[in-house]
């Protein structure tokens, strides 16, 4: 047992370098190594205990009572912590889903719930269809596109755009919005001169979005997900502007950088291997699994989800003190064999009922649906428009500090 009062415990170290040559492309070494030798490492460059068996994951994401999301109890907070580096998202953080303290978040959350389940958001099919339409026609005059630049990019932007009927124009900003945000997931990992520009982006960001809000108020519309936002009260409670805020942000932010990249490797996966391909043309229904498949077996996360001790608690035989982060990596826990068997086999049929790529318990993604709708359309179309589309050459990964993002991803639509 480790002893609770020596805050510089002998603590098991993380050996873990997400940087390294030849991560992106395949991570699982690394992940296979922390399962064996350090389940559970404290990662000194993250400052942030790592998780990498899925038991443990689980456990820490079912325990609302320990753990918190609200990285205000980040015992680095003060000097690592966002509103530190980037006072512009303080605010935005203080009020969102992604890190309310528990009772809050279940009030915002039983608010916002109606206009994101299953139902709210399929009425939204026909218009995604059609954003995805007219840009599979503009791809298909190129003949080879980059999946990413030419389609993955431009849905979601144009998605959320169309759903919170945001002025037209802006979607370019929008997306520097999100990934200013995205890239603040683990402040420590940022340099000096790239934190003024994610500053600039988010304050433009926030305005874009304060300026949509003020203006719905003023002129709601019918099935408007913003006006019945804006709307909904539940027995004398309504969200009030700094909740609104953060919270059409974190749909922003949440709602476009994962799926950009999960279009991109489902369609990598999809056309790196032929056998899953047939069997995805034979039963176009075969979809919805694949991206649940893509989403276990290579999940894009280089980290995965953070969460702070509310006291010190012993898991598996560490102590996370008071105050620690623990990143629980997603990456590693779903290809853990002792959850998923066989899985380092990809399984177009797998039962993925236990998967967390979406998180687990009061935080699961809310907007699951939405990204899961987007990339089916998506992918649908493609294959459907062009059955005999084809890889150019091996998928390139880019920089990015927390995901594995895919740079370029040459795909021929049709047989020259």
């Amino acid at each position: 047992m480790l002893h609770p009062d020596n805050h510089h415990q002998a603590r098991p170290t993380a050996d873990f370098n997400p940087y390294a040559p030849g991560f992106d492309a395949n991570p699982y070494p690394a992940f296979e190594k922390l399962r064996t030798q350090t389940p559970i490492g404290y990662w000194e460059q993250g400052r942030g205990w790592l998780i990498s068996r899925y038991e443990d994951a689980v456990a820490i994401l079912r325990d609302s009572k320990r753990f918190t999301s609200d990285r205000n109890e980040w015992e680095l907070a003060s000097v690592m912590g966002t509103a530190a580096l980037v006072p512009e998202l303080a605010e935005l953080n203080k009020h969102s889903l992604l890190s309310l303290a528990n009772q809050d978040h279940v009030r915002v959350r039983k608010l916002v719930s109606p206009a994101l389940t299953p139902r709210a958001i399929e009425r939204l099919r026909p218009e995604i269809q059609s954003i995805v339409d007219e840009l599979l026609s503009v791809a298909e005059a190129k003949g080879t596109v980059n999946v990413i630049t030419d389609i993955a990019d431009l849905i979601p932007a144009r998605v959320i755009g169309s759903m919170l009927k945001m002025p037209k124009g802006r979607e370019a900003l929008f997306q520097r919005f999100t990934e200013a945000a995205v890239k603040t997931f683990i402040p420590g990992l940022l340099q000096g001169p790239e934190v003024e520009t994610l500053r600039a982006d988010i304050r433009e960001g926030v305005a874009l979005v304060r300026e949509t809000i003020e203006d719905r108020r003023r002129n709601p519309l019918e099935n408007d997900i913003l006006t019945t936002l804006i709307q909904t009260e539940e027995q004398g409670d309504r969200l009030n502007t700094a909740e609104l805020l953060s919270l059409v942000s974190s749909l922003i932010v949440g709602g476009f950088e994962t799926t950009i990249h999960l279009i991109g490797f489902t369609v990598y996966h999809l056309l790196s291997r032929p056998e899953v391909l047939a069997q995805v043309k034979a039963e176009p229904e075969l979809v919805k699994n694949l991206i649940e498949e893509v989403l276990r077996y290579d999940n894009f996360g280089k980290m995965g989800i953070a969460r702070y001790a509310l006291e010190d608690v012993e898991l598996s035989g560490v102590t996370i003190k008071k105050g620690q982060m623990a990143l629980i990596m997603l990456g590693s826990s779903l290809r853990d064999e002792a959850a998923f068997d066989k899985a380092e086999v990809f399984d177009v049929r797998r039962n993925t009922n236990a998967s967390i790529a979406f998180g687990h318990g009061a935080h699961y993604c809310i907007g699951a649906n939405l990204a899961r709708l987007e990339v089916q359309l998506a992918v649908g179309a493609l294959l459907q428009r062009f059955p005999e589309m084809k890889l150019v050459k091996p998928v390139s990964f880019g920089p990015h500090p927390v995901i594995r993002r895919i740079e370029s991803l040459e795909v021929r639509l049709r047989p020259e």
